[in-house]
């Protein structure tokens, strides 16, 4: 199934991929930035970027491809590091739950 991309724009601007933003088709890995900036949501009381309105974050976002706020340092190296993955390496639903932030519970 991940052959498939959608080419649709759908979603929030504070959670949406790179690649919905520019319409260059999406799937699975989409879902997985969304994971991660929820994440941030939870850890810091609001979505990557939140200080900008909505569409200065779409705008952001698209331009810098992936280039994202990283977690504050009080959480631990973990926490940061599930973050930055999602940016970065977009890693499968699976090998997420092999993190040691999902694993470890820190």
């Amino acid at each position: 199934m991940s052959a498939y991309l959608l080419r649709s724009v759908r979603g929030t601007p504070y959670w949406m991929a790179p690649e919905v933003i520019s319409d260059s088709g999406y799937g699975r890995k989409s879902d997985i930035w969304s994971v991660g900036c929820t994440v941030f949501e939870m850890a810091t009381g609001k979505p990557p970027l939140a200080s900008m309105h909505r569409v200065a974050a779409m705008f952001y976002i698209g331009a810098h491809r992936g280039l994202m706020p990283a977690l504050p340092a009080r959480f631990s190296s973990a926490a940061a590091e599930f973050v930055h993955a999602y940016q970065h390496e977009r890693p499968s639903a699976l090998q997420l739950l092999d993190h040691p932030f999902v694993k470890g519970g820190q």
